[in-house]
């Protein structure tokens, strides 16, 4: 069986952030969004536009150092780095299964790195850098992977949405070559990530 993801091309940080809150309107207390991507790409520009699209109103900002953030919105929102946590294991002591709150919406950057414990329903987003500049302006491909769920009808009314919301921002990317579908076999990309023997 295979899933069709969805890849968008945005030009800016302000366009990474349109995408992001075009997906807000279909997210729902109990699910899980995992991202992943290079390092600067702009996941934390997601999770703003995304927290924004929820209704936050207060900053958003990199958890890397304090772990968890957790911003109110229309609904919870659990911003979750794991970058800096070395092991299965603290991950689990963290309290990552009491974060899956069937009230909140979390949020796990570098999700691929634990991504044995992710619920089997959930949203993979990976971030890529298409440009010649990490801080600066470059093009950044958003791949939304759906993994069971209702997902892929949900990313289809985000890639609506979107559209009207980059059209608005006069994006300089052209419409037909902005999006692209390509059918992938669920869990290939997750192999790896945390080492489960790494000393704690």
């Amino acid at each position: 069986m295979t899933h069709d993801s969805l890849t968008v091309v945005t030009a800016s940080p302000a366009e990474t952030k349109a995408v992001a809150a075009a997906l807000a309107p279909e997210l729902l207390p109990g699910d899980t969004i995992s991202l992943s991507g290079d390092l600067g790409a702009g996941k934390t520009v997601f999770v703003q536009g995304l927290a924004s699209g929820l209704g936050v109103t207060e900053p958003v900002t990199s958890p890397t150092f304090t772990i968890v953030h957790e911003y109110d919105g229309h609904y919870p929102v659990l911003h979750l780095d794991v970058y800096r946590l070395g092991s299965f294991q603290e991950v689990i002591d963290l309290g990552f299964d009491e974060l899956s709150d069937p009230t909140a919406i979390l949020v796990v950057e570098w999700g691929e790195a634990v991504a044995p414990l992710l619920p089997p329903k959930h949203l993979a987003v990976e971030i890529r850098l298409a440009g010649p500049s990490v801080d600066g302006p470059g093009e950044r491909l958003l791949t939304f992977g759906p993994r069971g769920g209702q997902w892929p009808g949900r990313l289809e009314h985000m890639r609506r949405r979107a559209e009207e919301l980059l059209a608005s921002q006069g994006g300089s990317v052209p419409g037909e070559t902005r999006w692209a579908v390509a059918s992938r076999h669920p869990g290939r990309e997750d192999e790896g990530g945390i080492d489960v023997n790494q000393e704690t």
